[in-house]
């Protein structure tokens, strides 16, 4: 992955606020037609944060800066982020083929504490993921285009859960997602991005500067 500016140029490697209670599951389909449920690890996202000289940060206490504007990473407290801080968000996320779409759900912890965040749809064809972003083939907002159905902001002590399904069809900045994502993208990662500027913007991820890419999880056919 590399810097991208307003998200469409993009990759990084959920729409409920934590403080309310997730939805109830739709029922999935038949486990022959799209498989069973699939939980994949957390990773942390190295490529858009660099120290105050615009190099990798290394230190656990080095405050951080995102990488297009080189603007500070600022907690809603208003005190910079340190590395360790970033990179210690830790959660699962579980997929499952339903009629209606992919239904996903992420449960975080050690999020930063009441910050904002938005979950993204990323998908690549055959063979995957690679640094020239040749085979990235669509970017959207989890759950509805629109992008009101993929933001939430972690509670006082960084815990953020977030259920939403994604139907097939245009994503809401690039390309398209099949019925089942699972099953019909070679590569699909769901990626959760922090709002330094404490807002999420619809279906984009914002103007350069204002949130930075934190954490993904990564699901391959």
């Amino acid at each position: 992955m590399k810097p991208f500016g307003a998200f469409a140029t993009i990759v990084g490697l959920l729409a409920v606020s934590c403080a309310q209670s997730s939805p109830v599951a739709p029922a999935p389909i038949s486990a022959t037609a799209a498989g069973p449920t699939r939980p994949s690890s957390i990773v942390q996202i190295p490529l858009f944060i660099q120290d105050a000289i615009g190099e990798v940060p290394t230190a656990p206490t080095t405050p951080l800066f995102e990488v297009r504007k080189h603007n500070p990473i600022l907690a809603p407290d208003r005190h910079q982020v340190t590395l360790a801080e970033f990179n210690s968000v830790n959660g699962v996320a579980t997929a499952q083929c339903v009629a209606q779409g992919t239904h996903v759900t992420l449960q975080l912890s050690h999020l930063i504490p009441n910050g904002l965040y938005t979950i993204w749809n990323v998908v690549f064809r055959d063979p995957g993921f690679d640094p020239t972003f040749g085979n990235m083939i669509g970017i959207g907002a989890l759950g509805s285009p629109s992008g009101t159905e993929n933001v939430f902001r972690a509670s006082a002590s960084g815990e953020g859960t977030i259920t939403a399904t994604t139907a097939a069809g245009a994503l809401s900045m690039q390309g398209s997602i099949g019925a089942c994502a699972l099953t019909d993208q070679f590569e699909w990662h769901v990626v959760g991005a922090y709002h330094i500027d404490a807002q999420s913007h619809g279906a984009s991820l914002g103007p350069d500067g204002t949130a930075v890419e934190q954490f993904g999880f990564i699901f391959k056919r």
